[in-house]
């Protein structure tokens, strides 16, 4: 049981000597689950009436003050910037429960949101045209949920109900106004047509991430437990006791990844990718499953499965080349055209409204759209050998006019894209090697992005020539290594492409 000490009342200006994180829940058995895994529990209230509760997480020096917010994405997001006015905190948690939307999810597994999608926005025409809003998952904070999620421990406070620990889901999450609990209903169609990808619906998420977002980019994260189907079948499971299995499993993977950050300072004391990059980054070949390959394997890079446009700028590509030649048959590459679209939508490859366009060609399928404002174009592709593909121009600040390599945003995208282009289809089993572009590569420059955003001159990587820039596919793994070692996989390749543009030329961008 938690330890509450004798009532003592803090009044809005939160005075401690530890570092401080923000918990935030709906309900009182959400509520509940997380502050029985606090210890000196004491009452703070803010000004405007909101009450915390401030405890710590034993053995060690993380101060969580909880919050119960009530259900609803606006009561959301007012609780979480009074929290981050009132506290500081060095990151925000929303844990709880939701309902599952995928059959390969079990009730009680949880789901670490890698993305947030608002899904109720939209515009009433002819047809309804959803226009989403989306936040993705701190990156640290995802990264410490990956590194719990390794090991069972994280869930050896559970209480024992005879199954197997819980598994943990980096999926992304819709979040509405709307409890569902329908297996047939036009939302059921809005999300099963624009949503596809989400792995958990819920009430709050979208309002948590939005304020934390707003607030200068406050590191967040949402995490829940999987209490039912959203399928009509709630009463029963929330009868069956789902709701508590989920909600205990739901807050001690926070906890759990609370105390994985560097304890104290953990958010804000890791240094840059750039420099670890530089210096102590892990050797790829050291991951399990690994193997090295006595030549690259043949890549079908974007120039030759699109033309190039005069208005492209520098543009990252990654792909995954199996092993050995899949061939897929025209009637299967015909559907995983329109898959293409779809998987992208779900993904925020593509917005709801922007106009995609699909091809077949006889060895590959692609999706993509154009947007000169962004540099360039994005896609995805499948070719018939089993190639994944997938292309963005790297970020472009107003400020500079010119497209940025920054080593700590490339090397997550690279993670996150591996993982998208495992997604996107079913093969039998084969080993796939990685490789990575940038093209064109002759107009930019490396630095970071916080940097470029207010820098008004920069020097050029590679000041008119060298072509593009590619790592080859010398080095495979199976999927599923991929999938669990993708930061590891992702550092070892940016390591790679940041060797080719060490030396910045001599002309400097006003």
């Amino acid at each position: 049981m938690a330890r509450v000490d004798k009532p003592a009342l803090a009044r809005y200006q939160v005075r401690s000597s530890g570092r401080k994180i923000v918990v935030f829940t709906a309900l009182p058995l959400e509520y509940r689950a997380v502050r029985v895994r606090l210890e000196n529990l004491q009452r703070v209230d803010h000004e405007l009436g909101t009450i915390f509760e401030r405890g710590q997480i034993p053995g060690t020096a993380w101060e969580v003050y909880l919050a119960q917010v009530g259900q609803g994405n606006q009561a959301a997001a007012v609780m979480t910037e009074r929290a981050i006015g009132m506290i500081g905190p060095e990151a925000v948690f929303f844990t709880g429960i939701a309902g599952g939307l995928k059959h390969d999810i079990d009730l009680g597994d949880v789901v670490v949101a890698t993305r947030v999608f608002a899904y109720h926005g939209g515009k009433q025409e002819e047809t309804f045209k959803t226009r989403p809003e989306t936040w993705q998952a701190s990156h640290r904070l995802e990264q410490a949920a990956r590194y719990v999620a390794l090991e069972p421990q994280w869930a050896e406070d559970l209480p024992s109900s005879g199954h197997e620990v819980p598994e943990i889901h980096f999926k992304p999450i819709a979040a509405g106004e709307v409890v569902v609990n329908a297996s047939e209903s036009a939302l059921q169609d809005l999300l099963d047509e624009h949503y596809n990808g989400v792995a958990a619906i819920e009430t709050e998420g979208a309002g948590f991430a939005g304020a934390a977002s707003m607030a200068d980019q406050v590191p967040a994260l949402v995490i829940r437990g999987i209490s039912d189907r959203a399928d009509g079948s709630k009463q029963r499971t929330d009868s069956g006791g789902f709701q508590r299995i989920a909600a205990d499993s739901a807050a001690a993977l926070t906890i759990a990844v609370i105390r994985a950050l560097t304890s104290p300072g953990g958010v804000e004391a890791e240094p840059s990718v750039l420099q670890a990059i530089t210096s102590t980054a892990p050797s790829v070949a050291s991951t399990p499953g690994s193997e090295q390959l006595k030549e690259p394997l043949p890549v079908a890079w974007r120039r030759t499965l699109l033309p190039l446009w005069s208005s492209d700028g520098a543009t990252l590509e990654v792909h995954l080349i199996p092993e050995r030649s899949l061939r897929l048959p025209m009637r299967q590459m015909n559907q995983l055209k329109d898959d293409l679209v779809s998987v992208g939508r779900s993904e925020a490859v593509f917005t709801a409204t922007e106009a995609v366009s699909s091809v077949l060609e006889a060895d590959f399928a692609t999706a993509f759209v154009r947007d000169p404002r962004r540099g360039g174009s994005v896609g995805l592709a499948i070719s018939q050998a089993g190639q994944r593909s997938y292309w963005e121009p790297l970020p472009r600040p107003s400020q500079l006019h010119i497209p940025v390599l920054d080593a700590e945003h490339t090397q997550k995208r690279i993670a996150d894209l591996l993982r998208l282009l495992l997604s996107l289809h079913d093969v039998p089993e084969t080993r796939y090697a990685p490789a990575l572009g940038v093209d064109p590569a002759e107009l930019l420059t490396v630095m970071s992005l916080d940097a470029a955003r207010t820098s008004h001159s920069a020097s050029l990587a590679r000041g008119g020539g060298g072509g593009p820039v590619y790592i080859l596919p010398d080095e495979v793994w199976d999927a599923a290594t991929i999938d669990a070692a993708a930061p590891t996989i992702a550092e070892e390749l940016t390591l790679k492409l940041m060797q080719h543009f060490q030396t910045s030329g001599d002309r400097r961008l006003f």
